[in-house]
C-alpha cells in the first residue's frame, strides 16, 4: 500500500467532505479552510482521498468534537506560541483502515514543506493515544482540563522528522551504499556520478572513493535506526574563480575569508576614488578655465547676473562628488584584485547526493554533518545541468542568477552555514527594530528610503521582521493604502489563483518594503507566510513597474494572468501583478532549469511565453527570446498591445535579447547571433513566424539601404508625428491587408501622402474580399478605397550624388518613367519565413517544405527543436497542407506551451505540483 500526502486543492474539497461527514456527521467546509488556513494536507490511496489535515494559527479545538474550551487552550498554550512557529491542528479526519499510515503521512507532509513550524499543538476532548495511533505517536499530551475532559497534545518536529545519524562512511557500507546510487541515479543522475578519480567504470568504484577520505574529501552516510538514508560526498578542492565571470558573488564576499575581502574591498573603493578625483579634478579645471573665458567675453554685468556654478554652490565638495559608486568599487576590485585561483576559499562542494526513498527531504541533515567536518568553510554549493530534475534538497538553497548577458553550463545553488541555524522566526516589527533594519539595509541605493516605510509601518503595526537570534535578517511591510481590487479585477484575472468568496477585502494586502538577508534567500516563504498570520491578509500582491529590478522573492508569488481585453484608460495598469495566497504559500512549482530559446517575438511566440510563464505547477527559470528591434507590439487583429505586454513583465521574468539568429550548430545545441554572441540551448523554439521578404531582397543586393526599408508593424510601433514631417517621400510597397494598415497609420501620423506601388496580380486574398466588400457597399465606398500603381520594385540602392538625392536610396520601378529618390519604403508584400532562419535550418538538415515541418507536439525532425505559429506547418502524415498560419495564433502558441511544459514535467521525477 502506497500513500501520498500533499498539499489540498480546491478539487479535493468534495471528497474531503464526503470523508469528514463520513466520521463526524457534519460537514467540515473544505473549500472554506483549503483557501484560509495555514496549510491543508490531502493523503491519497491512489486516486481516492483517505486523510484531511488542516492546521492553522488561531487556538481552536479540534474539528468534530463536542466541547469547547478554546479560552483554555489559550491558557495552556501560550508558551509555545511565539515566532510564527506553533500552529494548532484544525481538523484531522483519516480512513479508519489507512489511519495509521495516513496520519504519518500527513504529519510529514506538513513539517517537511512548512519549513518554520517547529511545534503543532492538538485539542480534543478525548486521549487518542490508542484511539487513533497515527496521530498518537507524534503527540504527546501536555496538560489536561478536568472539568471538560480536554486534552491538549503537542507534536515536536523532531518527534514527526526524527534527525538522521551521520557519520563518516566505512568501506563495510558498499552493499548498502550501492543500491542507494543506482536508486538515485534513475532521478537524479548527475548527483549520483562517481567522480573519474575512483575509476568510476572499475568495479567497486565506490569502495575505492569512500576509501580516498581525507581532510579535503569525506563521505558521509546517514541512517534512520538501522535503516540507511542515504549518503553524501563533498570535497573542498573547488575553484570558485570560474564563477565569478558569470555571476555577482560579491553578497558572498566573492567566496573569500571576510578580512580579505574587506581589505580588497577597502583598497578597490580607494583606488576607485583616487581615480575618479583625478577626472573630477581635471574636468572642474576645464569647466573653471570656459567659465572664466566666458564670463570675461560677456563682461561684467552678465557675470553677476549669471546663475553660480555647481563648485560654487554651498555645500559643494569635490570629496563628496568623487565617492565611487558600488559598481564603481567593484569594477576596481576586478582590475587591480583579479583572482589567481590560489587564494583561501570558504566555498565546498557537494558531487554526489544519493537519498533513499522517503528520506529525501532530510538531507539537511547531512548538510550540517558537511560543514562540521569543514569548519573553516561557510558556503556550500551544488550544481545541475540545466536540464536535470530539482532534489528536494535544492529548494532550501538558493539558485545563483547569471548576470545579464553571461551563461553558465550548470544551475549553481548555495547555502551559507548560518542557514541552517534553527532559531529563525517571524514576529511583529517594533521601533526597536530600527537599528538591525538598518544594518540590513546599509550599501543598498534605497537604504533610507526603506527605513522611512519600516518606520512608518511599525508604527501602524503593518511590518514584520524575520530574526535568527535576535538579528534582523528581513523585513516585510503591507501598504497603507489598502488595494483597489476593483483596478485590479479590470486588468487581471484575480480569481485565477484565489477564491475570492473566501478572502473579504480587508484581507488583502499589498507587499510595500520587502527584503531579506541573501543567506536566508531560502527562507522568503516563511517570511511571506508570518507576514499573512501576523498581519492577518489572506491575500498578498505585489505590482512590478516595467523596468523595476525584479525582488528576490518574486519566484515565490504566482504572476496572476492579464485580461487580453481594453481596459478604460483611467484604470488601466502598466504594471505585471503578482500574489499569495495561503492556499500556495507553501506551494512550490517544479524548477525547470533547462535552457529554453525562444526565437521570434511573434504572436504565437509571446503567447507560448505567457502561458509558460503562467504555468500553475512548473517555473521555467531560463528562458530567453530573441526580438530583434524589440518586442513589437500591435498590428492588424494582434491581440498584444503595449499595455498587455507591460502587464506581463516580461523583462522580469525572462531574458530578451535584441539580435537575430545567424547561424545555428544542432549538434552542440549553439545559437549564433547578429551580434556575434553565442547562446547555447536545450530546447529551441522557433515562433519567428513569416517575414515581409522586401528588406531581405533589397538588403542582398546592398546591404546599406535595407535600414530604409520596414513592414507594417514597425512602422506604427516606430513612425512618429516628427518623422512624418522630415519623411516626404514613402512608398508603400506591396498590395496586402498590411498595406491599409500602413496607409491608415500614415495618414493619422500626418505624413505626405505615399506612393502607393504593387506588382500586377499582388492582392491577397482578403484584399481581394476587402474590396468585393466594398464593392457591395456602394460606390463611394469602393471609391475610398486606395488602389495601388502596378509596378515592380527592380532595384533600391544608395545614391552616389549628394547633390538632387542628398544621399537619399533611390528607386527604380518597373515600369517607371525615372527612378525616383525616397526616404522610406514600407514592404507590404505577401510574407515568407526569413530567409536566415532558412539558412540556419538548411544548413542543421531540419526538415523544410515552404514552412519548417513538425509533428503533432510541435516537434521538428530534431528531437531538441520545436517550432509554430505562421512559420511552421505539420507533417503530412498528421494531415495534408495544415498551416498554422490559418489558426488563431495565440492558441497556437498556447498549445505549443502545453507540449513544451508536458515535455519538461515528464523530466521532473513526482506528480507535477506534489510539494
Amino acid at each position: 500500500m502506497t500513500l501520498t500526502a500533499r498539499f489540498s486543492a480546491p478539487e479535493d474539497a468534495p471528497a474531503i467532505e464526503e470523508l469528514c461527514y463520513g466520521l463526524y456527521n457534519q460537514p467540515i467546509g473544505a473549500a472554506s479552510r483549503i483557501e484560509t488556513s495555514l496549510a491543508c494536507v490531502t493523503v491519497l490511496e491512489e486516486d481516492d482521498v483517505v486523510g484531511f489535515l488542516c492546521i492553522g494559527n488561531d487556538a481552536c479545538m479540534r474539528f468534530g468534537g463536542s466541547v469547547d474550551a478554546t479560552s483554555w487552550v489559550v491558557e495552556k498554550s501560550a508558551p509555545r506560541i511565539g515566532g510564527c512557529v506553533s500552529a494548532y491542528v484544525v481538523a484531522a479526519a483519516f480512513s479508519p483502515e489507512f489511519e495509521l499510515d495516513a496520519g504519518r503521512a500527513a504529519l510529514r507532509c506538513a513539517f517537511t514543506h512548512v519549513t518554520l513550524l517547529r511545534t503543532l499543538l492538538l485539542a480534543t476532548d478525548y486521549d487518542i493515544t490508542f484511539k487513533e495511533p497515527g496521530l498518537g505517536e507524534a503527540f504527546e499530551c501536555m496538560a489536561r482540563e478536568r472539568d471538560t475532559g480536554v486534552y491538549l497534545y503537542e507534536a515536536p518536529r523532531s518527534m514527526v522528522l526524527p534527525p538522521l545519524t551521520v557519520r563518516p562512511a566505512r568501506v563495510e557500507d558498499h552493499d548498502d551504499l550501492l543500491p542507494a546510487m543506482e536508486a538515485a541515479g534513475e532521478s537524479y543522475p548527475a548527483l549520483a556520478r562517481l567522480p573519474d578519480s575512483c575509476d568510476p567504470a572499475e568495479p567497486f568504484a565506490l569502495t575505492r572513493l569512500v576509501s580516498s577520505q581525507n581532510e579535503s574529501n569525506v563521505v558521509l552516510v546517514a541512517s534512520a535506526g538501522a535503516r540507511l538514508a542515504g549518503f553524501l560526498v563533498a570535497t573542498t578542492e573547488v575553484d570558485a574563480t570560474v564563477l565569478l565571470d558569470a555571476f555577482d558573488l560579491h553578497p558572498f564576499d566573492n567566496f573569500l575569508p571576510p578580512e580579505d575581502y574587506d581589505m580588497r574591498y577597502s583598497s578597490a573603493c580607494a583606488t576607485a576614488k583616487a581615480a575618479k578625483l583625478d577626472t573630477l579634478k581635471a574636468e572642474l579645471a576645464a569647466k573653471k578655465e570656459a567659465v572664466a573665458a566666458a564670463r570675461e567675453e560677456a563682461g561684467e554685468v552678465a557675470a553677476e547676473e549669471e546663475a553660480l556654478t555647481e563648485w560654487e554652490a554651498p555645500g559643494f565638495s569635490l570629496d563628496a562628488a568623487a565617492q565611487p559608486s558600488e559598481e564603481e568599487v567593484r569594477a576596481a576590485m576586478a582590475e587591480h584584485f583579479p583572482p589567481d585561483g590560489d587564494e583561501p576559499t570558504t566555498l565546498f562542494a557537494v558531487t554526489m547526493l544519493c537519498m533513499t526513498s522517503g528520506y529525501e527531504s532530510q538531507a539537511t541533515d547531512l548538510l550540517r554533518a558537511a560543514f562540521d567536518a569543514f569548519p573553516d568553510r561557510e558556503y556550500v554549493m551544488v550544481t545541475l545541468p540545466h536540464g536535470s530534475a530539482e532534489p528536494p534538497l535544492l529548494a532550501g538553497m538558493a539558485r545563483l542568477v547569471p548576470l545579464p548577458g553571461a551563461t553558465f553550463p550548470e544551475v549553481p545553488y548555495l547555502l551559507n552555514r548560518n542557514a541552517l541555524l534553527p532559531e529563525f522566526e517571524v514576529r511583529l516589527a517594533e521601533p526597536g527594530d530600527a537599528e538591525g533594519v538598518a544594518t540590513l539595509v546599509t550599501g543598498m541605493p534605497n537604504a533610507g528610503a526603506i527605513e522611512e516605510v519600516f518606520a512608518r509601518a511599525t508604527a501602524a503595526r503593518a511590518a514584520v521582521v524575520a530574526a535568527v537570534g535576535g538579528e534582523v535578517v528581513g523585513l516585510a511591510t503591507a501598504s497603507d493604502h489598502g488595494v483597489d481590487m476593483p483596478r485590479l479585477r479590470a486588468n487581471f484575472d484575480v480569481g485565477a489563483h484565489a477564491d475570492l468568496t473566501y478572502h473579504p477585502v480587508e484581507r488583502h494586502g499589498e507587499i510595500d518594503a520587502y527584503v531579506m538577508n541573501p543567506i536566508f534567500a531560502h527562507r522568503h516563504r516563511d517570511l511571506l507566510a508570518g507576514m499573512q498570520r501576523l498581519l492577518k491578509l489572506n491575500c498578498l500582491y505585489y505590482a512590478l513597474p516595467p523596468g523595476q529590478a525584479p525582488p528576490d522573492m518574486l519566484d515565490c508569488l504566482q504572476q496572476v494572468p492579464p485580461r487580453h481585453r481594453a481596459v478604460p484608460a483611467d484604470v488601466q495598469a502598466d504594471f505585471a501583478l503578482y500574489m499569495l495566497t495561503r492556499r500556495n504559500v507553501f506551494l512550490r512549482r517544479l524548477s525547470v532549469n533547462a535552457q529554453m530559446l525562444v526565437v521570434g517575438a511573434s504572436e504565437c511566440g509571446l503567447a507560448a511565453v505567457e502561458s509558460l510563464l503562467l504555468h500553475p505547477r512548473l517555473a521555467f527559470n531560463n528562458v530567453t527570446l530573441l526580438a530583434p528591434g524589440g518586442v513589437a507590439v500591435g498590428g492588424p487583429a494582434c491581440e498584444y498591445t503595449a499595455g498587455l505586454v507591460a502587464r506581463l513583465g516580461l523583462q522580469a521574468r525572462i531574458t530578451i535579447v535584441d539580435a537575430e539568429m545567424v547561424g545555428l550548430d544542432s549538434a552542440q545545441k549553439l545559437v549564433e547571433l547578429s551580434d556575434g554572441a553565442v547562446l547555447p540551448y536545450d530546447l529551441l523554439v522557433l515562433t519567428c513566424g513569416l517575414q515581409e521578404q522586401t528588406r531581405a531582397a533589397v538588403g542582398e543586393e546592398d546591404p546599406e539601404v535595407a535600414g530604409a526599408v520596414v513592414d507594417a508593424m514597425e512602422l506604427n510601433a516606430d513612425f512618429t508625428l516628427e518623422d512624418g514631417v522630415r519623411m516626404r517621400d514613402i512608398v508603400v510597397y506591396g498590395n496586402s491587408l498590411s498595406a491599409y494598415h500602413a496607409l491608415s497609420v500614415l495618414e493619422r501620423r500626418e505624413a505626405a501622402k505615399p506612393d502607393f506601388v504593387a506588382p500586377r496580380g499582388d492582392a491577397d486574398a482578403l484584399v481581394t474580399l476587402l474590396r468585393a466588400a466594398a464593392s457591395l457597399a456602394g460606390p463611394d465606398a469602393e471609391a475610398g478605397l486606395p488602389q495601388p500603381r502596378v509596378a515592380t520594385l527592380t532595384s533600391l540602392r544608395q545614391s552616389d550624388d549628394d547633390g538632387a538625392s542628398g544621399g537619399r536610396p533611390v528607386a527604380s520601378f518597373d515600369p517607371a518613367p525615372a527612378a525616383q529618390t525616397v526616404d522610406l519604403v514600407v514592404g507590404c508584400r505577401s510574407q515568407g519565413v526569413s530567409p536566415w532562419v532558412f539558412a540556419c535550418l538548411n544548413d542543421a538538415g531540419i526538415v523544410f517544405d515552404g514552412r519548417i515541418v513538425v509533428n503533432g507536439a510541435f516537434r521538428t525532425s530534431d528531437a531538441s527543436i520545436y517550432a509554430a505559429g505562421t512559420c511552421a506547418k505539420l507533417t503530412r502524415s498528421a494531415g495534408h497542407r495544415v498551416f498554422f498560419e490559418h489558426y488563431n495564433s495565440r492558441d497556437v502558441g498556447f498549445a505549443l506551451a502545453g507540449a513544451l511544459g508536458e515535455l519538461c514535467a515528464r523530466g521532473a521525477p513526482g506528480a507535477p505540483g506534489t510539494p
